[in-house]
């Protein structure tokens, strides 16, 4: 019973894929299968559309004006038509009242030209003198960008359409602002009353215009991050909401869709980080000791969970771990912190590689709440070199600190210091041990977020207490800059403070005009303006160093219209720019770096990536670089570039991390439009046990006695325990075969194999579907064994009416006689998709209005056997059976078939009628998602060794017609 539990709720993850093409007409909602078992991998591209007033479209982040004064010229940039968007007049931001201290930037040196330093350090790649960043006393300059918001920002996300989307929870009572257009009061999901008040909002952090969004599920502490076509997709809140999924895009009006029900576990205080194919983990949260992996962009998708006991023994008295810190390594595995602790973990097995050395001190996650970032990743331009990359970890408070403040009066509060120390380690290193400093002051609750230039800003939180309600005292106001390439001691530097406290529940983030975002602080439990520390719905500006206006005639300006923006993993690129009266210019003088934008909430910004690219090359008006190697260096999705001269940066361009052959995706709006039913795994079980009893379409999974029979070689091979297990032997005697009793059309069937271990030579053994007749229909796997030590083949084809000559070859990533391998063939109206372990190996479409024959007309039963092939299988036969290891064993376990019985020809019809029984049927099973094409294009990449439709000498160049076509 707990296989067959089991295998209904894993084995639908083989299946969900979408069939929908992408364009750039607005950057949409894609829906993808995720990477279920290993070694995944999908590179993918994202754009966005806008128009000029003149209507003149462009593809391109929406960077304008700098100057966030409201000249003339910057009026009429933002000017908004009447009607254009109904809800523009609610709040602009005032910058009459908006720049509190205009006149000065703190620095005494208004006007001054900045400095050179004396000392030119070597660069390492072209052995020129690495001219060292243009000085500036430029302490950073604060503006209000808007008065009022309408809602705290406590979970916030920049957008590819250069607006940012923030929210807080929809249980906590009223917000500031009431949706639009007035008079729409939806019933509050939670509380179950009319909510005529947003809790979420959209905002253009060029014009501080506002939109209302729609929030249902509560998405109170939630985890979050942008998917690889540039959507939000955000896991986990509290109360209805904590086990929701919510997605929503970067488009003009659009709202969140979202399904309460989706993940596997309570996901309050989760982390999110994207992997390298595309799909997302989701870790932990409170009293969940376990990562879940959910594709992206999607509402409805099987479980694939896996236990993370790490996450167990991290929970102290008031807990310390959550929000664990998680990034993704250039190896493609999770670092993951918590409390004091870092471990890391293979994600799609969950196997726990090593642990690192703890971290003294402190606890540094919630509700200790310290700050974290992975520095940046530098490359060089051949990407051949070791990449290595560190983590840095600050702040935090003792363990006990929480108890000593939450849930008491105030009066007997007490609000220990925060922890002032950072620390730093390789995580590529298996020997690296952390590295402490200490900042200029103690800091609980930061952000910490990087910058164009490489390096960090910390800001934001409290010098003592903890996170929670009315559990933090003295507001951090001042900001930190953190040059992580500087000796240990000199790496600091205060810029100029803030007058207004930002502590729990504040948020920030890097614009692509280099300025930064910051917005939030909500130290109540509910919007309380008369507060000690008020609800906080002022949003700022703050322009760090390099935006000293003394440094503009440095500052270099992206050609984006002669600039490349697609980028392929290895390839080089070219980014255009201007830089005025600049003296000639060499690989010393310009960096590329590409940031990857994060979800901000309480001081950790998830899936925050900052890549400092290989230059190659560099002129007086162009720039030459290499893309990162991979989506493990750079998960598939958007960055924005910045070309960097000196330390002064450029305005940012967006850019895209893809892979050649993938530049389309489904989206949620093509979803609906086609009816995309992804079932849920509650709908999924109780569609699965519907199927047992119905007489068309059946789930056979019983015993391998019950199902199959010997059709030859019985004396020699046997059902073993109930009958549950099977076993094929040879020997010189012959072989062995088994059949099922029912033959199918159209469906899903699997089955457990281990193969013939030691020395296979010559055998072969078999698992496929055929019907019978000379006109025959078969859809084959076919395992080649080979010498001891030598991998086996994997041989597949494809017959119909009797015609096969479509034989694709592999070699395995792994040993397939170390254990039982899952391998399933899905066969439905659209395509055959061979899957080994839940990765696609190969597709063969149906192309039959085209003229191509594809196996819809015949029942198939289903076949496994082992015989003697040393004619043709090991080496084209050279290689023959050593009859001395002898009898040859593979065994068998778990066959399943959930698949449309075969009743005769009335069953053409009736096993292709779209209906809910015959789930194959649906449109998202007809086209492997990116997230499958990824893996699948990795196995062909690696691992194919032979394809007909690359074989012209074999045809004599009359190539077969489906080989022109495309076959996912």
């Amino acid at each position: 019973m707990a296989v067959l539990v089991k295998a209904l709720l894993l084995l639908p993850l083989l299946f969900i894929a979408v069939s929908t093409k992408r364009s750039f007409k607005d950057l949409k909602e894609p829906l993808g299968g995720g990477s279920e078992t290993n070694g995944g991998r999908v590179e993918v591209n994202v754009g966005y559309r806008d128009k000029d007033d003149d209507g003149t479209e462009n593809i391109n982040f929406g960077v304008g004006n700098e100057d966030n004064s409201d000249s003339d010229s910057d009026a009429k940039k933002h000017k908004h038509k009447k009607g254009d968007n109904p809800f523009s007049w609610i709040f602009r931001r005032n910058p009459e009242k908006g720049d509190y201290d205009s006149e000065t930037d703190g620095s005494g040196n208004e006007g001054k030209e900045p400095g050179f330093p004396f000392e030119e350090p070597k660069n390492e790649e072209s052995g020129e003198a690495e001219k060292a960043d243009f000085e500036t006393d430029y302490l950073g300059l604060w503006k209000i960008d808007s008065e009022n918001a309408g809602v705290s920002a406590m979970q916030l996300q920049l957008m590819p359409n250069n607006k940012a989307i923030w929210f807080d929870s929809t249980a906590l009572g009223d917000s500031a602002i009431q949706l639009n257009p007035p008079g729409t009061c939806p019933v509050n999901f939670e509380k179950n009353y009319p909510d005529c008040f947003a809790h979420g909002i959209e905002y253009d952090v060029e014009s501080g215009i506002i939109r209302t969004l729609k929030m249902k599920s509560d998405p109170w502490c939630s985890s979050g991050g942008l998917t690889a076509t540039g959507d939000l997709i955000n896991t986990g809140g509290f109360n209805k909401g904590i086990r929701g999924v919510r997605v929503i895009s970067p488009c003009e009006n659009c709202e969140w869709k979202e399904n309460p029900t989706a993940l596997s576990a309570d996901r309050w205080y989760a982390s999110q980080q994207i992997l390298d194919d595309g799909t997302i983990a989701v870790v932990g949260g409170r009293r969940a000791y376990n990562y879940e992996i959910v594709p992206p962009d999607s509402l409805k998708f099987p479980i694939q969970q896996f236990g993370l006991r790490f996450l167990q023994e991290t929970t102290d008295e008031v807990e310390n771990n959550l929000y664990p810190f998680v990034y993704l390594t250039p190896d493609g595995n999770l670092f993951i912190f918590a409390n004091n602790r870092a471990i890391l973990v293979e994600p799609k097995t969950g196997k726990t590689i090593r642990e690192f050395p703890n971290l003294p001190g402190g606890s540094r996650n919630y509700p200790a709440s310290g700050m974290s970032a992975l520095l940046p990743i530098k490359l060089s331009p051949e990407n051949t070199d070791p990449i290595e990359a560190e983590v840095i970890v600050c702040g935090g408070n003792q363990p006990e600190a929480f108890k000593e403040v939450d849930g008491k009066p105030m009066e007997e509060k007490n609000f220990l210091p925060a922890l002032q120390d950072c620390a730093r380690i390789s995580i590529t290193k298996e020997d690296a041990e952390w590295e402490k400093e200490d900042m200029p002051t103690p800091r609980i609750m930061g952000d910490m977020l990087h910058l164009p230039t490489g390096d960090l800003l910390i800001l934001n939180g409290a010098q003592k207490g903890t996170s929670g309600w009315w559990n933090a005292d003295e507001p951090n106001l001042t900001p930190v800059l953190y040059s992580p390439n500087k000796k240990n001691g000199e790496r600091f530097k205060e810029l100029k403070p803030t007058q207004i406290p930002r502590m729990y529940h504040s948020t920030a983030a890097v614009l692509p005009d280099g300025k930064v975002l910051v917005a939030g602080s909500n130290e109540n439990d509910k919007y309380n303006f008369a507060a000690r520390f008020p609800t906080e719905l002022r949003v700022e500006k703050f322009a760090p160093p390099y935006l000293d206006p003394a440094l503009d005639k440095h500052r270099p300006e992206i050609l984006e219209d002669t600039s490349d923006k697609k980028l392929t993993y290895g390839e080089k690129f070219k980014v255009s720019f201007k830089l005025d009266n600049a003296p000639e210019l060499g690989v010393s003088d310009i960096k590329l770096t590409m940031l990857a934008p994060p979800f901000t909430t309480h001081g950790y910004s998830q899936n925050q990536r900052m890549l400092v690219l290989g230059v190659t090359e560099v002129t007086d008006q162009l720039v030459t670089a290499v893309a990162p190697p991979s989506g493990k260096i750079a998960p598939p999705g958007y960055y924005i570039v910045y070309v960097v001269h000196r330390g002064v940066p450029s305005r940012g361009m967006i850019s895209q991390t893809q892979n050649k052959s993938m530049f389309h995706f489904p989206s949620l709006k093509e979803e609906e439009k086609r009816t995309v039913n992804l079932v849920e795994m509650a709908r999924l079980r109780a569609l699965l046990i519907a199927l047992f009893i119905t007489t068309t379409v059946q789930s056979y999974d019983d015993k391998f006695s019950n199902s199959m029979y010997f059709n030859w070689g019985a004396q020699r091979s046997s059902f073993l325990g109930n009958g549950d297990e099977l076993q094929l032997a040879l020997d010189k005697t012959g072989g062995s075969g088994v059949q099922s009793k029912n033959a199918f059309l159209f469906g899903s069937i699997e089955m457990l194999i281990k193969l013939v271990p030691g020395n296979s030579a010559g055998t072969v053994a078999a698992y496929y579907l055929s019907s019978t007749g000379p006109k025959h229909d078969e859809i084959d796997f076919e395992f080649l064994g080979n010498s001891s030590g030598q991998p086996y083949t994997i041989h597949t084809n494809v017959y119909t009416q009797g015609v096969g000559n479509k034989e694709q070859q592999f070699q395995l990533w792994f040993d397939p006689t170390a254990g039982f391998h899952n391998y399933t063939i899905h066969w439905n109206p659209t395509e055959v998709v061979w899957y080994i372990d839940g990765l696609p190996l190969r597709v063969f479409r149906n192309y039959q209005c085209q003229g191509i024959g594809y196996p819809n007309q015949q029942g198939m039963m289903v076949y496994s056997s082992l015989w003697n092939a040393d004619n043709w299988a090991t080496r084209g036969g050279l290689v023959k059976i050593d009859w001395n290891s002898a009898p040859f064993i593979a065994r068998c376990r778990n066959f399943r078939a959930r698949a449309c019985k075969w009743n005769g020809p009335v069953s053409i019809t009736q096993c292709a009628s779209p209906t809910p029984a015959n789930w194959w049927t649906s449109p998202s099973y007809s086209q492997l998602s990116y997230g499958k094409q990824g893996q699948l294009k990795w196995i062909r990449d690696t691992h194919m060794i032979y394809d007909y439709c690359k074989d012209t000498k074999r045809f004599h160049g009359q190539m077969p017609a489906e080989c022109f076509l495309p076959q996912y």
